[in-house]
Parts: structure tokens; sequence; C-alpha cells
């Protein structure tokens, strides 16, 4: 049906409504009803119609159209307008529902349900339309878009204003009809229909409208009676709780800046002074009135300031507001809020605390007081005796905030010990540790409910920091510092008696259900039941290891004496009885959870389910205790627990790859334990799933080869693609290894592994019998899915079929039996050589027609693929050894957090030389295949490239191989190829000295090359080869063969030539011994002279570039590049030439900008050479540093969308700064000049996706490496403002999640244990960078003021004084205020994130005093401007 059509039905139908609610008022009727719920669902169904189908509000096509826009405006205009909805709003129809007259009392969420009830179903049905309404329209009102688009959603925007000014003027008429009357029952449907639409009106429209509530109640009014004054106030504290809510839904989502989007206004920034104005009256009535719901009201305000300050994108005006408003909170909540605690003022007091150092030391005070039991001070500073002390629930529930104060106890006294604070830990320690001891009526209290809704999925860091930030939580961490400090309370026994009321002897798991749960299936409150289970595991593992909890590091030691041989057995039963425990709860969770398995493995980086992480976490101790009690375990007879523990996750995990890395694990540190691991072995082989793991990596197996290869490869080098940079400015998706395919089965390779090299300990032992696994069909399950080469999953395979072979003698020889085919090739042959083998047991006498037919199919099924041995030969794996540890690394890999397997260091796909030269010996000695077909399909290359190895051992396999191809050779007939071949071979032989001597990577791949070209006659090079390979007979390890010739070759191929010579050189520098040879014959020399010459063109620039990346990785290479070749400013003219607007230029520097940059990474990694450079080379860093400054500011084009590249720069000049602020004073500098920095900001910023983007924390980083600049106080206001906004924001979110606690490490934990403190914040290196450019710049502009006969003969404070009271004649008093102000708020706002601290406090006092300080006036005084930023007045008189 067409719009129009629609938009006319819908008038008809909304008549029809307005017409049955007209005449319902008359008379009421049930037909009346019926009639206007039809009309009702008809006119829902025609705005679905034409704001859902006919224009689809979420298609961002359909709502830019204007055409389609226009309809949108009719409908809106329509139903915002109509008669109907006015006359709703306006007059609504009496409900069946009577309300008493305290209904606004009652909680916010019983209000609304009432209120529901109350309101008339016809008001609720316009209620419904205009939220319908409003849901389709708003998506069309949150971006920017085109005039004409614009000026639409505009009249969208006023049509639902029009409405909302209505909604408000009818709601403020009945509030003062309701205080005239007495009687606020009436404006329960009004309060109701603004709650209904509360999430399309600005935030701000409705703080508003609570402003002019608040001074509609007079309090004064000695003629209303309290209890309206009182049911006023419910009102007005309800709508502005129900605000603060909306708010704080908003800011816990991820927005681009701080500004709320509405359907009445385009967006609204965050009017922080219309919110302190009703903070500070809410705040006034609940001190006043003493009321819950203010109590409530009041802690929504304080989360959303915190959650503001908080934001990933903060707005810095806003915050610096918001900060005062905290900050000048009276003290006298503390008084307020400790009478009577509950859960409401606990919460209140933890946030308020935490965000201003007065109030935690107030609250600190007030606190020790009543503990204390001396006097408890009012609001007034009196004195009163105080009759109340805390129950020990209440102490509970303070908690949080009692921690808070601690730490700041603890940082103030420098990380010591001091009295508050071993007082607080005693009174709690022995209320906390007699609770515990009575664990599950202790743990199932209201008291430890974490109060927030269940998440239904979260990372595993989210849970981690939800349960550990719970109460329950912080009350173990208060017992463990407890019991640290008291001596008497940590001996084993008293843990051990502690322990064993917590898991009585009784329990077989660890759960604790609440009241009412008798299992996992009746669980009222699945995240309240997780807190429990975390906190006992964490505080049983407290209890029973002196290891798990850092007090005890030395209790063993010191009580070996005292500790009697009982208690220390009793303690160990306890430890695998506990063990048993958490086996059985695990069982437990995946039983009635198999939906958990999460088949990714990366557990840490995306979001998992609730019972998820239980499984996680309950596993993760399972294999912390399992390493704990080892000794332990070696006692036991028997372990059957570890036998159900891998039963169960046959039966229900074995999918899962973090259970089967956990469960390897496990294993691994029971390799000597009494288990039967041959059952395990053997239940293990016979799942179902495990064969078809392997059949499954082996149907991805898709080789490009099968048969032989008649057709030469042209060139290795021709294959050659450089790799990618490590930044991310070029896409290297495709060349990456793709073992991770099957993570799950490379996991399942290396639990056999473990599971095999236990077997074979315990048979050796005698603990196991030979129970008959069947090993040869599980190494023909290996052989199907290997791949022969060197991704982890293949070395896994080929480690693993050694060690069978090795370790079992039925066996040995499997993988020559089956002619080292692997993958598909060997699944293709198996059938028919075990039918040969069948016949020739029968037919002895065929043996020669077996063997023919076995070269046959072994010929027909070859599986070397041509390519991967050029690949082989070009990314050679140089650390990979023939004998390397076979089960040491997985010992090793034992990590308590599961990560995705990650590949091997090579980029590459390449074969595992051991394995392809065994299988090339074979093949030669079987005489499978001719020494052409052999060289052709690239073995012979790869077996010359062996021969560079630094493994010895690899070195005997390639001279073996090369040996049999010489033999080979020698049978032939004297072909062409056979001759040349035989030449090659002769001229590498006849250079060898020494036995199983390794020749340099750079012969060895000219002659793997060599080996190529020789067999195509065709080649530009074949002929010049040839030639110098039958004048030398032998090869020159200690030269670069043909180098000359072919880099400054004058034929007519002589680009071709030097860029195949360029690529050798690229390839053939891996080792220092190729460094050497590079040095010795002046190649580095040659190359970088030759970059710069007209004769270079970029593909040989490229090569060069790529030649130098690869020579500054090897320690020689690099020394003589920096000492001797002028690297740095070879580089420096580089990134010289990069400036420009040409195409070609931009392409040029995308190319080459992010390699320069890696090299100098590589350059300034080593410490010796950064110490080199900063003694006798930091002009040419400075150079350097100064080029790639202008490429980047003058550049940021080019950087948009290179984030990584502009992050290298930046850490470049950082580096760069940090070196020159080592030097000498009389030495040369290098800096930046304010205007510098604020240019390098400015450019990063543009640079930038987003705010949050890491390079504007490297930016800062850079500039608060800089000296801090004297000239601050006579920048630019503008400028200063900027930088000021956007250096503070940007340390503010380098540590946005726990930014406003006051030292918001955990001090008394370091204070205790001894651990290290954090690192330095950005906030806090901002902070000392600005007091230090203010003090500088003071005495700097003070000194410029002086004459020369100004100084004093002798110095005197007096003289002091005066100098620094001086000021410039001719300027006016305001002059420089400006800048000094933005410093000064600045500066104040930082120390107040840091939450005043005592070792920043006298620098930034010092600079406020020198920003502040008026000679004309014996004041220090905050002007407005400076209040404006966010601070409070402050006048400090002079004594």
């Amino acid at each position: 049906m067409p719009s129009d059509h629609l938009i006319s039905s819908l008038c008809n139908v909304l008549f029809w409504i307005n017409h049955a609610r007209s005449c319902y008022k008359v008379r009421s009727s049930e037909e009346l009803e019926m009639l206007s719920e039809i009309c009702f669902i008809l006119a829902e169904h025609l705005l679905k119609k034409l704001l859902v189908e006919n224009m689809d509000t979420n298609s961002a096509a359909d709502v830019k159209d204007p055409l389609k826009l226009q309809y949108a405006v009719e409908v809106a205009e329509i139903i915002f307008n109509h008669p109907a909805v006015t006359a709703s709003l306006s007059c609504p129809l009496s409900g069946n529902k009577e309300f008493s007259d305290s209904v606004f009392g009652e909680t916010l969420e019983k209000l609304l349900v009432l209120a529901r009830q109350g309101v008339h179903e016809m008001d609720h049905h316009v209620l419904n339309l205009i939220r319908t309404v409003s849901e389709l329209l708003f998506p069309m009102c949150d971006d920017q878009v085109s005039q004409q688009v614009s000026n639409d959603r505009m009249q969208i925007s006023r049509a639902f204003k029009v409405l909302e000014r209505k909604l408000f003027l009818v709601f403020k008429n009945e509030f003062d009809a309701c205080i005239e009357c007495m009687d606020f029952k009436l404006l329960v449907p009004t309060f109701y229909a603004l709650h209904t639409l509360i999430h399309f009106i600005s935030p701000f429209e409705l703080l508003g409208l609570v402003d002019w509530l608040f001074a509609r109640i007079d309090f004064h009014n000695t003629t209303l009676h309290v209890s309206t004054k009182r049911n006023a106030l419910f009102v007005v504290l309800h709508l502005a709780s129900c605000v603060f809510d909306f708010l704080s839904a908003y800011m816990g989502r991820s927005y681009p800046e701080c500004k709320l989007y509405t359907l009445g206004g385009t967006e609204t920034q965050f009017d922080s002074l219309l919110f302190e104005r009703i903070f500070c009256q809410v705040l006034e009535f609940g001190f006043h009135f003493k009321l819950d719901i203010a109590d409530t009201c009041l802690l929504k305000a304080v989360k959303v300031v915190k959650m503001h300050n908080a934001s990933h994108y903060p707005h810095l005006p806003s915050i610096m507001v918001l900060s005062r408003v905290m900050a000048s909170t009276p003290v006298n909540i503390f008084s307020y809020c400790l009478h009577k605690i509950d859960r409401t003022k606990a919460d209140l007091l933890y946030i308020i605390a935490g965000m201003n150092p007065l109030h935690m030391s107030v609250f600190g005070f007030m606190f020790s007081e009543v503990l204390d039991k001396t006097s408890f001070p009012n609001a007034n500073g009196k004195q009163e005796t105080c009759k109340y002390s805390f129950s020990d629930e209440e102490l509970v529930m303070l908690l949080p905030t009692v921690n808070l104060y601690l730490n700041s106890v603890i940082s103030k006294y420098g990380g010591q010990l001091c009295k508050p604070f071993e007082v607080i830990n005693s009174v709690y320690g022995r209320v906390l540790l007699d609770g515990l001891s009575k664990w599950k009526i202790f743990v199932l209290g209201k008291k430890f409910e974490i109060g927030v809704d269940e998440p239904s999925i979260a990372s595993t860091e989210e849970f981690l920091n939800l349960f550990s930030d719970s109460l329950l939580a912080q009350a173990i961490v208060m017992v463990r510092d407890y019991l640290a400090l008291s001596e008497d309370t940590t001996r084993l026994d008293r843990r051990l008696s502690l322990f064993n009321s917590v898991c009585p002897s009784s329990a077989d798991d660890v759960f604790d259900y609440g009241y009412g749960e008798t299992g996992l299936d009746s669980l009222k409150q699945p995240l309240e039941f997780v807190n429990r289970v975390v906190a006992k595991t964490n505080f049983c593992m407290m209890l029973l290891f002196s290891d798990h909890n850092p007090s005890h590091s030395q209790l063993d030691n010191e009580n070996k004496d005292v500790v009697s041989l009982q208690v220390t057995s009793d303690i160990e039963k306890s430890r695998v009885r506990f063990l048993r425990m958490l086996i059985n709860s695990w069982m437990l969770i995946v039983k009635k959870f198999p939906e958990n398995i999460d088949l990714s493995g990366n557990i840490d980086g995306q979001n998992i389910s609730l019972f998820r992480f239980l499984e996680i976490f309950v596993m993760n101790n399972i294999l912390d205790l399992t390493t704990e009690i080892h000794d332990r375990l070696v006692k036991l007879d028997s372990l059957p627990f570890i036998e159900q523990l891998v039963r169960a996750f046959l039966l229900y995990r074995f999918g899962d790859l973090a259970t089967l890395k956990k469960l390897r694990s496990i294993l691994t540190s029971l390799s000597h334990e009494k288990f039967s691991c041959a059952s395990v072995i053997q239940l293990l082989l016979a799942h179902s799933q495990f064969a078809q793991s392997f059949h499954l990596a082996c149907s991805s197996l898709v080789s490009t080869q099968f048969g032989m290869v008649f057709t030469p490869m042209r060139s290795i080098l021709r294959s050659l693609v450089i790799p990618c940079t490590d930044l991310d400015t070029m896409n290297c998706e495709s060349y990456k290894l793709t073992s991770q395919q099957h993570p799950r089965l490379l996991e399942l390779i290396k639990l056999v592994r473990v599971l095999i090299h236990i077997y074979v300990q315990q048979r050796e032992a005698n603990l196991g019998e030979d129970t008959g696994i069947n090993s040869k069909e599980l190494l023909y399950l290996l052989l199907s899915s290997y791949g022969a080469t060197c991704t982890e999953i293949d070395l896994e395979i080929y480690n693993l079929i050694l060690e069978i072979e090795s370790n079992d003698k039925s066996s040995a020889g499997t993988v020559a039996e089956m002619d080292y085919l692997w993958g598909i090739a060997s699944l293709k042959v198996r059938k028919d050589w075990e039918q040969d083998k069948d016949m020739q047991s029968v037919d002895p006498k065929n043996i020669e027609f077996f063997e023919e037919h076995r070269k046959i199919k072994f010929r027909e099924n070859f599986p070397v693929d041509p390519k991967l041995c050029a690949q082989t030969v070009l990314y050679f794996p140089y650390n990979r050894s023939v004998n390397e540890g076979t089960l040491h690394r997985l010992q090793k890999d034992c990590s308590t957090v599961v990560h995705e397997a990650q590949a091997t260091t090579d980029k590459q796909q390449v074969y595992d030389p051991v394995f392809i030269l065994r299988f090339s010996i074979h093949c030669l000695s079987m005489s499978y295949v001719e020494p052409i077909e052999f060289a052709t399909s690239g073995l012979l290359a790869v077996t010359f490239a062996s021969v560079s190895s630094p493994d010895v051992d690899m070195r005997k396999l390639g001279y073996e191989a090369l040996a049999k191809f010489k033999s080979a050779l020698e049978k032939c007939q004297k072909k062409k190829d056979v001759v040349r071949l035989r030449l090659l071979v002769s001229y590498l032989q006849n250079g060898i000295e020494e036995p199983w001597q390794r020749i340099p990577s750079i012969i060895a791949v000219f002659i793997a090359e060599a080996s190529m070209v020789l067999l195509d006659p065709s080649h530009d090079n074949y002929s010049t080869i040839s030639k110098y390979l039958t004048n030398s007979p032998s090869v020159n390890v200690k030269a670069i063969p043909l180098f000359q010739n072919l880099f400054w070759s004058s034929s007519i191929t002589f680009r071709a030539d030097r860029l195949w010579m360029l690529r050798i050189l690229y390839v053939g520098l891996n080792m220092e011994d190729d460094a050497q040879i590079y040095i010795r014959n002046s190649i580095f020399e040659t190359l970088m002279s030759f970059y710069s010459s007209p004769l270079s063109d970029n593909d040989s620039k490229d090569l060069i570039i790529q030649i130098v990346k690869k020579a500054v990785q090897l320690r020689k290479a690099v020394w003589f590049l920096v000492e001797h070749c002028g690297l740095i400013l070879w580089l420096s003219s580089i990134v010289s030439s990069l400036y420009g607007e040409s195409h070609d230029r931009k392409n040029v520097a995308l190319t080459q900008l992010p390699i320069i940059l890696e090299v100098v990474n590589y350059i300034t990694s080593p410490r010796n050479i950064t110490e080199w450079l900063q003694k006798h080379a930091m002009e040419q860093l400075s150079e350097l540093a100064t080029h790639l400054y202008k490429l980047l500011v003058g550049g940021v084009e080019l950087f948009k969308g290179q984030s990584t590249v502009c992050d290298s720069v930046l850490k470049i000049l950082t580096l760069v700064l940090k070196l020159s602020q080592k030097r000498k004073i009389y030495q040369p500098h290098f800096t930046l000049s304010w205007e510098g920095l604020f240019q390098l900001c400015q450019a990063v910023e543009v640079c930038s996706k987003t705010r949050c983007n890491p390079s504007m924390g490297l930016a800062l980083k850079g500039v608060l490496m800089s000296t801090p600049p004297v000239t601050v106080l006579r920048m630019d206001e503008e400028k200063l403002s900027k930088f000021l906004r956007w250096a503070v924001t940007t340390a503010m979110q380098s540590k946005c999640k726990n930014m406003l606690q006051p030292e918001d490490s955990d001090h008394h934990s370091s204070a205790v244990f001894g651990t290290k403190p954090p690192e330095e914040c950005l906030v806090s290196k901002l902070l000392r960078w600005l007091t230090a450019a203010v003090i500088l710049g003071k005495i700097s502009s003070n000194l410029s003021k002086l004459k020369n006969d100004s100084f004093p003969e002798r110095p005197s404070l007096h003289a002091l004084h005066s100098w620094l009271g001086c000021h410039e004649k001719g300027h006016g008093e305001n002059a420089g205020d400006g800048c000094e102000n933005i410093l000064a708020a600045s500066i104040f706002y930082l120390l107040q994130l840091l939450g005043f601290s005592h070792g920043l406090l006298p620098s930034a006092v010092s600079a406020l005093s020198l920003l502040l300080l008026s000679s004309s006036s014996g004041k220090l005084e905050i002007s407005n401007s400076f209040r404006n930023y966010g601070l409070s007045y402050l006048s400090i008189e002079q004594g």
C-alpha cells in the first residue's frame, strides 16, 4: 500500500481513538474499551508498515532519503500533536486502582508497578503508541547529514519538543495543585507517563524540571504540613533518581563523544553546573529529612560522576567541574552515613571517599574514633559522647571504604606499616576470622551479595575483576593481611582448623548452595553462587599453602622445628582432599553444562558464559594445586581421582581446546606419579573423535604436487616474496603459517606425547605392564596427517613419531617401511603395499616385481612440491636442529592461562629439512628418483641449503644426501644436464676443507639457485653461471660469486642481472659469518652508495633497504654499518627525500618508511649500541629525528590510517629525546620548541582514528620526555588551552579504570608483602612536567626582567623574595593571567586526580604559588577563569 494511503488510514484510526475516548469520558463501557484496543492495534500495524517496511529506519540509505523522511515527519507531527495524545497526557482517565496517600513514599520499583496498575488501559495504549513512534524515529536523529535531511529531522525533533513541553507543563501544574490540596495521588498517572518517555527526553531537560520542582517546595512555609513537604520531596527525588539511572545507563556504553542524543534535540553537552545544583539540593534535603530514597538518589548521582570521570572519552571541562562538586561535598555526610549504616550508605561512603583525599582522611578519622570508642565529632566539630559502636555486619559493609583508607595511609607513610593500619587490621581480622570460621552461615547473608545484574557473558578478565572486587573477596584479603601480621595465628594448626571449618570432611565439592538450592539445577542466584565458589577456593588455597599466601613465604622454614609431624601430615592430607573436592566440582560442572565447550581455546580474549568461567577457574586451581602438592602425590599408592578427571574430560570436554591444554599441563606435572597411564592412553586412542581429528587434518592437506615433475622451475629467486614489515602498512596474511587451522589436533598431539613419555617411564620402572598399545596404527594415523613442514603441528607430529619408534621395538622402522611418504600419499600407498606384502609372503620369487611395483607407486605419489622446496631454500629454518629436546619444551609449556597456540617464528611455510633430508637419502638410496628429477623437484637445492645450517647433525644429513646424489650422478649417462650438475657438485666439494664444514648461507643460496638455473638454458644467467663454474674449480667461501660481474653488469639485461644479485644478497644474509663476508667484500658500502646514484631504480632501492634491514639484525653487521658506513645519516637522507606531494613520492614513502623505522628500531634496541650512539652519534640521531618529525607534522595525510607507522615515529622521537636528556649539559641536545610540541600533538590527533588511540599516549610520552618549555607563561592562551586539554585527557585515558582512587595501587599489600610498587602513570608524569615548566618559566621570566645591577652583592632571603616577586614595568596587572589560570587549573586538577600524592604535593604547591601569587594584593587567590576550569574558589591570606 502506498505511504499516502497508510497515512490517511492512520489519521482515520486516530480519529476513532479520540472519539472512543471522548465517549468513554461521558459514559464508560467495555465496548468502547474494546474498540479503543482494536484501534491501537491497527495504529501500531500502520506505523510499522510506514516506518519499518516502507522505510527502514535502521537503514542509512532510507534514513537519509528526503522523500521517505518526509513521511516520517508527517507521522511525527500527526501523532505527537493529535488531540487524543494531548488529552491522554493532560486529562488522564481514572483507573481502577486506588492509591494510598504515601504512594510516592514507596521505592521507585514498587511505585512504577502501582502506577502501571492505576493508569487506565486507554491511556496506557496512548503511551505505548508514543513510545513505539519514538523508538522508530530515534535512529533518524543521531548523525550528521545534508541540510535538507537535517531540516526534516529538526521538524521531527520540534514535534516531539512540543509534546515534551505539554507534558512538562501538565506535570508542573499538577505538582502545584497537589501541593495546594496536599494530595499527590493525582500526580501518579502523569509521573508514569513521564517515566515511560524518559529515554527520549534530554536528561538535562529533566534535571531542569527537577530543579524547578525543588524551587516550588517551600520548606519555610509553616502552613504546609510536613507530610506534604515529604510527599513533594518524594516526587522530586524519584524523578531525579530516574534521570540519574538514565545517565548511568548511557555512560556505560561506548560512545564517540560526551554528547547525549535525544528525540527532543540533536545533541546535549553534559551540563555540569545544572547537575551540581541538583546534587547539592538532593544532599541538603537528604540530610534534613533523612530519607532512604534521598540516600538512594544521592548514590546514583555520585555513580554518574564516577562513570563520567572514568569515561574512555572524557569531556575535560565538565569533569573538572564535577570533581569540584565532589570535593565540595560537606564532610558531615560521613557522620550522617556512619549512623545507622546500610548498604546504600556504605556504597555512598566508598565512592565519595575514593574520589577525594580530604574526604578519605575525614572518614578515616571518624572511623578510627568510633573503633576506639572515644568521642564522635559531629558536623559542627563539637564533641559528643559516642553511644554507638559498629556491629560486625556494619564493619563488613564498610570494608571497601576502609581498604581505600588503608591504601592512602600506607601511601602517606611511604609504603611502611603504621599504627592506624595495624589497629584497623586487628579489629577486622578478629571479626572476619570469627565469621569465616562459620563459613556457610557467614557468606550466605545478603551483605555479601554483589548487587549487580548478572552478566550473561563477559570476558575472563571482567569476571575476575567482578569477583575480586566483591565484598567477600575483600574480606578474604583483609584476613590474609591479618594472618600476615599476627604471629599467633600463622601456625599450621590454626590454618588447618580454619580449613576444616570451611571444608568439613563430609563435603565432596566446593559448592555452597543457598537456601532452597539443592544443586546446580536449582540455583536462584548463579552470580552469587559463583562468587562464593571463587572466594572459597581462594581462601582455602591461602590457608593450605604458604607460597599461595605471600605473607607466609618464610613460614615453613621458621616453624619447621615447632610444627609437629602430625600437623604437617594432616595439612598434606587436607591438600589432597581439597584437590579431590576441586576435581569433583569440575566434574559436576562439565556434566551439568556440556554446552560450555569453547572450541577456539582463546578464553582470555573473548566473552564466555558465567559457568564457563567457573569451569576454567576450577581447572586452573586444579593445575596449581597439582603442581604444589607434587611431592605428596608421589607418596600415594594410586591416584584414582586423576583417572576420573581424565575420564570426565574424554566424556564431556574432548573437543575443548582450553581444557585439553590444562589436562596436558596437569599430566606433565604428574609424570612420575602412580596412575595408570596405559589405561588412559587406551581410552584416548579408542575415543570416537580421536581418529576423526586426524582424518579432518588429513583431508585439509591439499597438496599441489603428486608424481614426478619433469618441467623444471626457472629460478628459486623468482619465488622470493619479501616478508612484509612488522608494521601494519602491508598485508601479509597470505604468507602466514597455516598450522593453526587445527589447534585442537596440535594440543591432542602434545597430550599424546606427554602420555607416551609417562608410559615409557612407568614401563621402565616396572610400574605398568605392556598392555599392547597398537602403536603402529598410531604411527600410520600420524603419518596421514603429517605435512613435513616446519609448522608447530608438523614438528610435534614428527617428534611423536620419533619417540614412538625409539621406544617401541614393534614400531621401529615403520616410517622407512612407508618409504618416508606422508600425508595423503601415505594413505594411498599403504593399502597397495599391504596387499603386496601379503602376496610376497605367498610367492617370495616375485621380489623384483614387487620392488618395481613399489617404485612405480612411489613415483605416482611423490609428494614433494617444488614451490615449497624453493620456499625452504629462501627461508631456511636455521634454528632447526636434528636433536631437539623432545619433551623439555612441553614440560615448560604449562602456563595457567590459556592462549591460542602461536605459530613458529617463520612467516613462510617451509619443509622440515630434517625429515626432507632423510626422505631424500632414502629415495636416492632406493633409486626411486633419477638425479635430474631430484634436482628438478627442488630437493637438491634444499640439500645444498642444509650444509649452511649451524647444526652439525643437520649438515651431516646434508652431506650424506649429497654423497648419495653424487653416486647417483656417476651412474647416469653423460647427458648435458648431468655434466653441469656434476660440475656444480664438484665446485662445492673442492672447496670443502674439513669434515662437515659449514658453508656460508650466501654460498649455499648461490649454489642452490645455480642447481635450478643450470637445468634451464633459457635463463638469463645460464651462460654466465656455466662459464663461471667451468673456470672456477672450487668455491671460495670468503667471497660472493659473480657479485662484480652481475651487480655492475653492462649487458643488455643489466637491470635483471643486478636485481638477481640483490636477491641473492638478501636471501644469503642470515648468520654472523655471512655478515663478515659482506664486510670483507665491501658489499654494504657498495649498496648504500648505489642507492643514491641515478642508476638506482625503485626495485633496487627496495631490495637494498631490505638487505640493510636484515643486516642490522646481526651483531657484526649493525656495528659496522653504524660506526663505519654512516647508517644513521644514510637513513636520514632517505627520510628527507620522502617529502613531497606527488603520488609517486607518497607511494615510495608508504613502502620504504615502515622498513626504515624497523631498521632504526633494530639499531636502537641493543643497549651497547644505544650508549655508543648517545656518546658519538647524537647529532646523527637528532638529524634523523628532525626529518621524521617534519615528515609526521608536514605529511599528516600520509599517516592517516597508518597507526603503527605513526607509533614507530613517535617511539623514535621519544627515544632521541630521552638520549638527549642523558647528555652532558655542554653537549648538543635534541629539543622541540613549544610550537613544535603543539604541532606534534595536533598531527597525532589528526592521524589517530579514535581519541582512544594508543598513538595519543605515545605522543604524550614523547612530549613529557622533552625539556619543559620555559616560555610556558608567554604562550598563546588558545593554543595552551587546547594543548592542556589534549594532554590531560590523554593522560586520563591511560588510567581510566581506577583513575579516581587515591594512589590506586594496593599499597597495604605492598607494605605487608614487600611487592614492587607500580610504574608511574602518565598523569603523574604530566603533573611533574607541568610543575617543572611553570617553575622554570617563572624563574626565567623574572630573570629576564632583572637588570644587571639588580643582583645584590651578597645573597639574602629578602633579595630572593624581591627577585621572585618582581614584575615587568609597563605591563598591566593582569598580564599573563590567562595562561597562569589555565596552568593552575590543570595542575590542581591533575593533583586531585592523583589524590594529592604526597610525593608530588610540594612541587605542585610551589608551582601554584608562583602562578597565583599577586604582588599587588597580599593574597593567593584563584580567579573566576581559574574557577571555570573546575576548581573551587580559594583565598589564602598571607600572615
